[in-house]
């Protein structure tokens, strides 16, 4: 069994990140993991300290963290790959996406001012990519129901908020939605809480979105263990 952890940051691309790209590599590989994903924070306020250049280069500066993650996978023998936790400006919701690339980003310099439905809508068909509404019971969200994204993020390790995963959980089972459990990796004391489990080791973003579609909660990290009970 290979575990991965779902939600993490890099302090290069993250404002509220303490933990370099290479230094949370080398970290989750001590805590027995395979692999994760860097869903650092893709939103106005992370954007800005970029200053006054090119979207394009905007884009590449935030991809700083998620690189220098490559640069060490093969280091520690990980599975290193690429997200986003993206808000827009129409409210303080936070969505996990998976499957979008660079160019996708760099195509809309505007995206940002988008809402989640319109973001929705220009993903219409594609079966490549899954968004999932982060931590959506935490104070300051807006749970999206009826539901307009693939799934819930039913349990957020982050012991510095109350996700209120069990209400997330239970709405997720109530609408029939896709399901996901992360660290929501900033600080050493966040390290390895959350995450999925997978029968076999994932060699891309694609794979990863293939497996976690069908993903149950027998094969979630909560709280550090496998399919723990949610509190």
């Amino acid at each position: 069994m290979y575990r991965y952890e779902t939600h993490a940051h890099t302090s290069e691309a993250s404002k509220c990140g303490h933990i370099s790209a290479a230094e949370g590599v080398r970290m989750y590989h001590e805590a027995g993991y395979q692999g994760m994903v860097f869903t650092d924070h893709f939103n106005v306020s992370n954007m800005e300290p970029y200053g006054d250049v090119p979207w394009e280069e905007k884009v590449d500066r935030f991809l700083d963290g998620y690189r220098n993650a490559r640069a060490v996978a093969a280091q520690y023998d990980m599975d290193v790959f690429w997200g986003i936790e993206i808000r827009f400006t129409e409210n303080d919701n936070d969505y996990l996406v998976y499957g979008i690339d660079e160019e996708f980003l760099k195509k809309h310099d505007d995206i940002l001012s988008w809402s989640i439905t319109e973001f929705m809508e220009s993903l219409s068909g594609r079966d490549d990519v899954l968004v999932y509404q982060a931590h959506p019971y935490r104070k300051g969200c807006n749970p999206l129901i009826p539901p307009v994204v693939d799934g819930f993020e039913i349990y957020n390790g982050n012991p510095r908020h109350d996700s209120q995963n069990a209400l997330a959980a239970s709405v997720a089972k109530e609408h029939q939605l896709l399901i996901l459990s992360g660290s929501d990796f900033h600080r050493t004391t966040d390290l390895a809480t959350g995450g999925v489990v997978f029968p076999k080791r994932i060699s891309s973003i694609g794979e990863f979105v293939e497996a976690v579609r069908s993903i149950d909660s027998a094969s979630l990290i909560m709280g550090g263990e496998v399919n723990h009970a949610i509190a």
